[in-house]
Order: C-alpha cells, then sequence, then structure tokens
C-alpha cells in the first residue's frame, strides 16, 4: 500500500498531468484560433484585391467614358463651326444668282461701249452708258463683287477659262494676253471666271508638234 508520502507524489504528478493537458489544450486553441484569423485574413486580402481590380476596371472605364465624352464635344464644336460657317457662306453668296445675272448686263454694255468707239456723235450715248456701268458696278461693289484682273497674269485653272492659246515670245509661259470676258469676285471667292486667250512659248508648240 502507499504511504502518505506517495499519495502526496501521486497527487503532484496528478496536477502537473492535468496543467499539461490544460496547456496543450490552450495552445491548441490558440493555434486553431490564429488558423481562423489567418483564413480570415487571407480571405479579407482576396476581396481587398478584387475591390481593388473591381475599381482599377471602374477606373478605367470612367477614363475611357471621359475621352469618349471629350471627343463628343469636339465633334460637336466642330460640327456647330461648320454649320456656322456654312450659315455665313449662305448669307454671304445668297445673292451670287442674281448678281451672276447681272453681270451679263454689263457684258453687253461694255461690249455697246466697245462697237461705239469708232462711230460719230455719241458722246451723249457713251456718257450714258458709262454712267449706268458705274451704277451698276457701285451696286455690285456694295455686294462684294469686284472685277478681276487677268491680263499680265499667269494662267490659273481655278480664275481662267482659257478658249484660245498664241504662239509667241513676247509674253511669258502661260500668261494672259487676252481677256474675252471678264472675271468676277464675290468677297474672297470667284464669281464667274475670265474667259482669256494664253500665251504658249513657240519652242513648246514646237515639241508638241513633234509628239
Amino acid at each position: 500500500m502507499f504511504g502518505k508520502k506517495d499519495k502526496k507524489e501521486l497527487r503532484k504528478k496528478a496536477k502537473l498531468t492535468e496543467s499539461k493537458k490544460y496547456k496543450l489544450m490552450i495552445k491548441e486553441e490558440i493555434i486553431q484560433k490564429l488558423i481562423e484569423k489567418e483564413k480570415v485574413l487571407k480571405n479579407v486580402e482576396e476581396e481587398l484585391l478584387e475591390t481593388k481590380k473591381i475599381t482599377q476596371e471602374k477606373d478605367k472605364l470612367s477614363k475611357e467614358y471621359l475621352r469618349r465624352l471629350e471627343r463628343l464635344q469636339a465633334d460637336f464644336e466642330n460640327y456647330k463651326k461648320r454649320q456656322e460657317k456654312k450659315q455665313k457662306e449662305f448669307i454671304e453668296f445668297a445673292n451670287e444668282g442674281l448678281i451672276n445675272n447681272l453681270l451679263s448686263v454689263i457684258d453687253n454694255l461694255e461690249r455697246a461701249l466697245d462697237s461705239n468707239k469708232n462711230v460719230k456723235n455719241t458722246k451723249a450715248i457713251e456718257e450714258g452708258i458709262n454712267n449706268t456701268l458705274k451704277e451698276f458696278m457701285n451696286i455690285l461693289s456694295k455686294e462684294g463683287v469686284k472685277p478681276m484682273q487677268s491680263i499680265g497674269h499667269r494662267f490659273d485653272p481655278y480664275k481662267h477659262e482659257a478658249v484660245m492659246k498664241i504662239e509667241t515670245d513676247k509674253h511669258s509661259e502661260d500668261k494672259v494676253t487676252e481677256e474675252f470676258q471678264k472675271g468676277y469676285y464675290i468677297k474672297s471667292k470667284v464669281l464667274r471666271p475670265a474667259i482669256v486667250k494664253v500665251a504658249v512659248s513657240v519652242k513648246e508648240k514646237k515639241d508638241t508638234n513633234k509628239k
């Protein structure tokens, strides 16, 4: 049988064993809690990464929408400018057809003056025609119409319509030597091209014939 000393020793050992078990249990619980917290942290990190990814995508979309909006605004501004320009041109050139018809009247008056140069006692007629011409030119000038200076200038297909070419060495190549019908501007636009005769060098004419 155990003596008092042995019993005391056994109780002490039992307490130590229980203490070790308790500590082990506590340790396991702490480890378990740490594992759980680690899982929670990992989930939070994954959620944060996902949130960051979504935020970046939204930011990218926002920037794209902003770029599209800026492009639309720029397109709209260009459209407005084009419409304003068209409207301005329409106002400026609204009378173009009427003015063009008036030019033929001026042509006839100028021809009448030319035909009366060699006829006697035509001073009154000439003066009347000149006054009429001046009146017409004043009206046209107020509408922004001005005559084109063509003779002596270089041929320009946007301003001139060549109906004849003259072989000559007196004038430089492509110079307008004669004007059959005057050209006119309306504001900065060619209203009617001048009908002209253009100089061609003798050398070019020969080269053309050889070909």
